[in-house]
């Protein structure tokens, strides 16, 4: 700091003996070396101050400085140009997998909803032709014991047997709006029997 070599170092302790004497010699080096010890942490510690209040603004012209030659560099530009379209092709790629999905899942379920509605319908137009059945048979039967009542006698008026009437029902149950047995499942023959 002060640039004193060991010869004038020498010098400056023999003239401090002389002013001094030899009583307040040591307690005037123990003062010395407190102040000197002092001056010099301070002397650091504005160095450290100073180096760090010029070192941000320093690292921050840095920083901007590389920002403006990376903005500036062609091959970066392209490079992040890609990047962004790459992404954006992604993005827009698994948005189209996604709707392909629900449309998927959407035609699947209504395809569903459509099989069961019909089979619900086949198993009603069943059910009603069943029942349609029974009731003219029901009403064949209860025509022909009224017959047979008035009469008293087993045959009918028109001559046919008792046998012979009820394939003349069989005949007159199929209707065109009938759907056929041998079409209906064994899902839907069960729920037909579940419904009479």
């Amino acid at each position: 700091m002060f640039n004193v070599q060991g010869s004038e170092i020498i010098v400056i302790a023999l003239i401090a003996l002389v002013v001094l004497g030899p009583e307040k010699l040591p307690d005037a080096i123990r003062r010395f070396t407190k102040t000197y010890s002092e001056l010099k942490r301070m002397g650091t510690g504005f160095q450290t101050e100073l180096k760090s209040a010029i070192d941000e603004p320093m690292r921050e012209m840095r920083e901007t400085a590389q920002l403006v030659r990376d903005a500036a560099d062609p091959s970066k530009i392209a490079t992040e140009a890609e990047a962004e379209q790459r992404l954006a092709t992604e993005a827009a790629e698994r948005q189209a997998e996604i709707a392909e999905r629900e449309a998927e899942a959407a035609a699947e379920s209504t395809a569903k909803d459509e099989t069961a509605e019909a089979r619900r319908r086949r198993v009603e137009a069943a059910g009603r032709s069943e029942r349609q059945r029974k009731a003219r048979l029901e009403a064949k039967a209860q025509e022909s014991a009224a017959a047979d009542e008035s009469e008293g006698d087993a045959t009918t008026e028109s001559g046919v047997d008792a046998g012979n009437e009820s394939d003349l029902l069989d005949d007159d149950v199929a209707t065109p709006g009938d759907a056929p047995e041998a079409e209906l499942t064994t899902d839907d023959r069960a729920i037909a029997e579940a419904e009479s």
